[in-house]
């Protein structure tokens, strides 16, 4: 019932203008990174199938490939939307995905609501605060498949309330946590991370509050441990060992500059239904990066900021209620990150500054953290109805903290469409291109030669590859491609562009019609010359007779 009721509201808010457009439209407002997801939706059953390992690639950066554990991969989601792919393609499944992952959080945060209230109605409020939290609500917009699926999250919650309150036993505890939290890690190693931070720092804050509990507590965190050690001996070789070979040097991102803001905390972003309006010119000035104001989900609005004062003062003699105060308020002085932004200037360093020398810790977003606190917040609101269910006040705020958190989500720029071009989609490229040719693919849009490939059932390589941090080997001008909207718009030379693809043994480049009148100078200064025309895309390849030699 609770998990239906939160489908229901995933589809109003977010998911009307595409139910009969699933395949055609996207559910979140932008698809750069969606490029990618749907790429490795594609990937990971494609690997299988094919006998190959789903870390490793040889699809992109060929012909040497590279190692994909860096990468938002998300293979667990791959396989389980493995027959949406095979059936209808990987924009239906990335969009059954991106409306079912609020629902499945609203349902395991219910679940934990549920087990420490007894009671329906206190414990769906409580799990619609985590569904429809700013955390959720951004990362949906951004179409960030690996950070939306978060259900593992309270999941794990639930089965250490169930171990504690001796209702699970050791074996079937350790199973299925160590299951949950594998399958967290296979969704994303981010979030994994960050998830053995806070629950580590939730045990810590719950022991202090146990009292005559604490030996179970202090017992039950042991089988954690032992769990999560199963998890990484599992992942340890495939996956962990190849990781630390791999492993990028430094940051992915400036912790410093995808931080949140202490007056995010408390500002509507310009996306909320109510309030957004008024406070849209503000949003900039609370975002530390300025363009993508929606991955921060840091948000709590008026009315819970009230519920989470009501919850201390009336249940201040309760030695959970210090605990859940100090989680929050620990989960908001992380997510400020290294440097502290009352607003965009920085106010001095952090005391939690070392922590962002941890490895997988130091790759993390701050401005993340939130989905912690969204967590804890629902359990407080629902606590504090069951304790009173018969408070018109209690209700009014928490609902009313839940209406204050619902987005608008306009097309646009919501629900843009597909654009993968017919060449590719009707299977012409099959006729133009040898298998496993290798092929430059010069898109409208950074990223959406990942998609082309994909769609094209990887039967072409590609030397570059749009797959987040680059191989240490391949970190030159072009690895990461060229397109005609992207990061870094210059038009390449025409001579070290010819020396690449040569140095590179590539035959043939795929030039998108949207990318046409930036490159098609470039491409003929470069010695190609069109061999094909039509589809939305233009196919060049070297003249007959054409010197091997890059230097030449």
């Amino acid at each position: 019932m609770a998990i239906l009721l939160y489908l229901i509201g995933s589809i109003v808010i977010w998911g009307l203008p595409v139910m009969g457009h699933l395949g055609s439209r996207y559910v979140s407002q932008q698809p750069w990174d969606a490029n990618f997801f749907r790429w490795a939706l594609a990937w990971t059953p494609w690997a299988l199938l094919h006998g190959h390992d789903p870390l490793w690639t040889g699809a992109v950066f060929a012909p040497e490939g590279a190692t994909l554990t860096w990468t938002t991969l998300t293979p667990a989601a791959g396989i389980v939307a493995w027959p949406l792919t095979a059936l209808w393609g990987t924009l239906v499944a990335y969009n059954v995905l991106l409306l079912l992952a609020p629902s499945l959080a609203g349902w395991a945060a219910y679940l934990v609501c549920h087990r420490l209230t007894r009671m329906f109605w206190p414990s769906l409020v409580g799990g619609a605060i985590f569904a429809y939290s700013a955390y959720v609500t951004g990362q949906l917009a951004a179409g960030h498949l690996n950070l939306v699926l978060i259900f593992p999250v309270p999941l794990a919650v639930y089965l250490v309330i169930r171990r504690i309150e001796g209702s699970l036993g050791t074996t079937t505890f350790v199973t299925l946590f160590a299951g949950n939290m594998l399958t967290l890690f296979l969704i994303s190693t981010e979030i994994f991370a960050t998830s053995v931070l806070f629950g580590t720092l939730a045990l810590g804050l719950a022991w202090l509050a146990a009292g005559p509990h604490r030996e179970a507590l202090a017992r039950t965190s042991l089988v954690i441990s032992g769990a999560l050690a199963i998890v990484l001996g599992i992942v340890l070789v495939p996956y962990v060992v190849p990781a630390m070979k791999g492993a990028p040097e430094g940051s992915f991102r400036d912790p410093g500059r995808t931080a949140a803001t202490l007056v995010a905390w408390i500002m509507p972003r310009q996306d909320m239904f109510v309030g957004g309006s008024v406070f849209a010119r503000f949003s900039g000035d609370t975002n530390l990066t300025g363009s993508i104001p929606w991955e921060d989900g840091s948000y709590m609005d008026v009315a819970l900021a009230a519920v989470l004062l009501g919850f201390a003062v009336t249940e201040r003699r309760r030695r959970e209620t210090l605990a859940l105060i100090s989680f929050i308020v620990a989960v908001v002085v992380l997510s400020l990150g290294p440097l502290l932004h009352v607003v965009r200037a920085s106010a001095g360093t952090m005391p939690t500054s070392l922590l962002w020398r941890v490895p997988l810790i130091r790759n993390a977003e701050p401005r993340r953290f939130p989905l912690y606190a969204a967590l804890a917040l629902a359990v407080m609101a629902a606590l504090w109805l069951a304790r009173r269910p018969g408070s018109a006040l209690r209700w009014g705020l928490v609902l009313l903290g839940i209406v204050l958190l619902v987005p608008r989500a306009p097309s646009p720029p919501w629900h843009p469409n597909d654009r993968v071009p017919s060449f590719f989609a009707d299977g012409t490229f099959r006729e133009v291109l040898g298998e496993g040719e290798e092929v430059f693919v010069i898109p409208g849009h950074a990223g959406e030669e990942m998609l082309w490939q994909s769609v094209a059932d990887f039967s072409f390589k590609m030397p570059e590859g749009y797959i987040g941090a680059l191989p240490r080997d391949h970190s030159g001008r072009f690895d990461r491609g060229l397109a005609a909207v992207t990061w870094n718009p210059t038009i390449p030379d025409p001579g070290s562009l010819r020396a690449w693809l040569r140095a590179r043994g590539v035959t043939a480049v795929v030039l998108g019609d949207l990318a046409r009148a930036k490159f098609e100078t470039t491409l003929i200064g470069s010695g190609l010359r069109p061999a094909y025309l039509g589809g939305g895309v233009s196919v060049w390849r070297w003249p007959p007779g054409a010197p091997a030699d890059p230097r030449s």
